[in-house]
């Protein structure tokens, strides 16, 4: 956990890898970029948790919490497969929690109030926001969503390469009262908001192309 902590371009390359397939091909491959990022968001929670409140501090700790994360993200992309209402409600709660985490980042940066409490709060109802509209309006807010995580998590990767200008998740998880942020984090900001813009209309481009079952979506 060390290593991975000084060297997180680790983690940086599995986000570069899923964040233009999901911006540039989100809706045409709905079904397998939706289970996979929800596996993979359900293993990045837990292990954030892990570190945010001290259980992976120790060896059985660490393998523990892996083992939990491992084995709920799995089984959650597995399941989730095969409904494909609960897939766009689950998207619609990630892309929620993300932009949670970029409102409360923009908050800290622009106002100093870094209350960890806060994260929590915001995170949790843009959490719960996005899931139902995404599960109330279908196709156009899952365009959205999908071009919002690839592209956040595109941003995410290069400021894992770049580290110290981007407040991670365990740190405002947990110990949001140290985060700093300068210019160079305005300017992931911007980045950002230049990479949701093309996505938008790359894929509004591509609408031909949307996966049959989100096609025929409705609701529950």
């Amino acid at each position: 956990m060390n290593w991975l902590a000084e060297n997180e371009w680790c983690i940086g390359i599995i986000y570069l890898v899923l964040g233009p397939i999901l911006a540039i091909f989100g809706l045409q491959w709905f079904p397998y970029v939706t289970a996979s990022l929800i596996a993979i968001f359900i293993i990045t929670v837990v292990a954030s948790l892990g570190l945010a409140f001290g259980f992976m501090n120790s060896t059985g700790g660490l393998i523990a919490v892996l083992a939990v994360g491992l084995l709920l993200g799995i089984l959650a992309g597995c399941l989730i497969r095969r409904k494909i209402w609960l897939m766009v409600g689950l998207l619609g709660l990630v892309a929620g929690f993300f932009s949670g985490a970029l409102v409360f980042a923009l908050i800290a940066s622009a106002s100093g109030w870094t209350a960890a409490w806060g994260w929590w709060v915001i995170s949790i109802l843009m959490a719960i926001v996005g899931a139902l509209v995404t599960y109330w309006l279908g196709k156009p807010v899952v365009l959205v969503a999908t071009s919002f995580v690839g592209c956040y998590l595109f941003v995410r990767a290069w400021t894992m390469f770049f580290p110290g200008h981007w407040p991670s998740e365990s740190q405002m998880m947990s110990d949001a009262s140290n985060i700093e942020t300068d210019n160079i984090f305005w300017g992931f900001v911007a980045l950002f908001g230049i990479c949701l813009i093309a996505s938008i209309c790359v894929q509004r481009k591509r609408m031909h192309k949307i996966d049959a079952d989100l096609d025929a979506y409705q609701r529950a």
